[in-house]
């Protein structure tokens, strides 16, 4: 999935969503609910909802899903557009005839009721809720999907159905003016796109996670690699110095031949490993190791 320069990532998931054929049957039933749950408010005059949307693309989707539910139905929809701080905002109400068998379910106990268990229905839910009142980061960015509504019960019981029947752990929180369910792992995220239907957007998702990952282990290597060249480095400035104190203090004919060889080819060879210098002394690494051990104590030993 190629993203927009400037549509939010976020819009780019709604899209797609939007663009799935209507399921039919109870799977819109579901996705309807999720709406209605997301940005719902009575219309108290007339009986309806009215149901206010940022996307357009779920706005469009909602108005197709509402005429599949209520037959061929359009005159049970009113819609109008206004515009807040620059950002259009689609208000839809749905007549009360199209909400005459749901209204015992607007309680959250027999909602959740009602959608049950079946992984297809809760996810067509979820689908809803999310185009309504959900968004998405850029993943390049950083992890999260999240939900937010008023309804503290509402995110609460949606978080443990998807933990129960996805296994997908989610965290609610209450913000200042609304509540907020929220999920940060990226396999979590990935799963929710996949239960939501936006497979395209998961593709991305994990093509970026793949990326992320790729150039963590790199960063790793790198910082493993530099940070035994400076460990190195440092002990072989070490080694380099004791050898001098000696040299001046006691002189190099003063020590054993094993142990002469061994300083005097690092005197010469200042930037060898100590597998090269055994490579040069026909030595082990574990030979010139112990050797620049005892070097270093000498030198310890010497005022």
């Amino acid at each position: 999935m190629r993203i927009l320069k400037g549509v939010s990532f976020s819009e780019k998931v709604k899209e797609e969503l939007a663009s799935l054929d209507i399921p039919g049957g109870e799977e819109s039933e579901a996705e309807f609910l999720g709406y209605i749950k997301g940005k719902g408010s009575f219309n108290i005059p007339s009986g309806g909802i009215r149901v206010y949307l940022s996307s357009l693309a779920a706005a469009r989707r909602f108005v197709e899903i509402v005429k599949e539910l209520a037959g061929s139905g359009s005159k049970y929809l009113t819609v109008s557009t206004r515009n807040l701080d620059k950002k259009k905002r689609v208000e839809i109400e749905i007549h009360k005839e199209v909400l005459s068998s749901w209204r015992e379910i607007m309680d959250n106990e027999k909602l959740f009721s009602k959608l049950g268990r079946d992984p297809v229905i809760l996810g067509a839910f979820f689908r809803g809720i999310f185009l309504a009142s959900g968004s998405m980061t850029d993943p390049r960015k950083h992890y999260h999907l999240e939900i937010v509504t008023f309804d503290m019960d509402l995110l609460e019981k949606l978080a443990k159905a998807l933990e129960e029947v996805f296994g997908i752990p989610g965290k609610v929180v209450r913000l200042r003016y609304s509540n907020r369910l929220y999920y940060k792992r990226s396999s979590s995220i990935l799963e929710l796109l996949h239960i939501m239907g936006a497979s395209k957007s998961a593709s991305t998702v994990e093509r970026i996670i793949r990326e992320k990952e790729a150039k963590g282990d790199t960063n790793r290597s790198f910082n493993f690699i530099t940070a035994n060249a400076t460990r190195s480095a440092e002990s072989i400035v070490k080694q380099i110095e004791a050898i001098r104190k000696i040299e001046n203090k006691l002189g190099m004919d003063s020590l054993p031949e094993d142990l002469r060889r061994v300083a005097q080819a690092r005197i010469e060879n200042e930037d060898l490993s100590l597998r090269e210098l055994g490579e040069i002394l026909n030595m082990s690494k574990m030979k010139v190791y112990t050797r620049l051990k005892k070097l270093l104590k000498i030198a310890e030993g010497l005022k």
